[in-house]
């Protein structure tokens, strides 16, 4: 079964959103280590919201692009295609909290690569969520020859 959304909107970070231990450069560093298949590329992009394309994942977990949006700011890179394996996104995590009568604020803004590995497709769109429309946020794609290396 196929899980699709469409990024064309900064989203509402859902209350519960990822926890902040999911959000973490521990979880930076493990797309960093897994060797680039024989047969693939990686490559990143910088992109504002909304991104212009559908995100779907596979079977095996596997995040990956399903549609451009004409004209959106996907297809306008030039360099995203449909089929490309999302590696890792930018995302915003809290670093801590205070308590202000009663009321809990988080402060201590930090921008994180976080890799999609291991994650599933709910706590990836939450990540991508995290991050504010005005500021380019950067994703890190993977394409290979052949379906089977992805």
């Amino acid at each position: 079964m196929t899980t699709s959304a469409a990024i064309r909107c900064a989203v509402a970070t859902p209350r519960a959103g990822p926890s902040r231990r999911r959000l973490t450069r521990r979880r930076a560093a493990a797309a960093d280590d897994e060797p680039v298949p024989p047969g693939c590329a990686r490559y990143a992009v910088e992109l504002k919201k909304p991104l212009g394309m559908f995100l779907a994942n596979d079977k095996n977990g596997n995040i990956f692009v399903e549609e451009l949006v004409p004209g959106g700011a996907a297809e306008q890179s030039g360099l995203i295609s449909v089929g490309d394996r999302l590696i890792a996104t930018s995302a915003i995590v809290f670093n801590s909290e205070m308590d202000y009568g009663g009321v809990s604020v988080k402060k201590g803004e930090e921008q994180i690569r976080f890799s999609t590995r291991g994650e599933s497709f709910d706590v990836v769109m939450a990540a991508i969520s995290t991050w504010p429309a005005p500021r380019k946020m950067k994703l890190e794609f993977q394409r290979c020859d052949d379906e089977e290396s992805s």
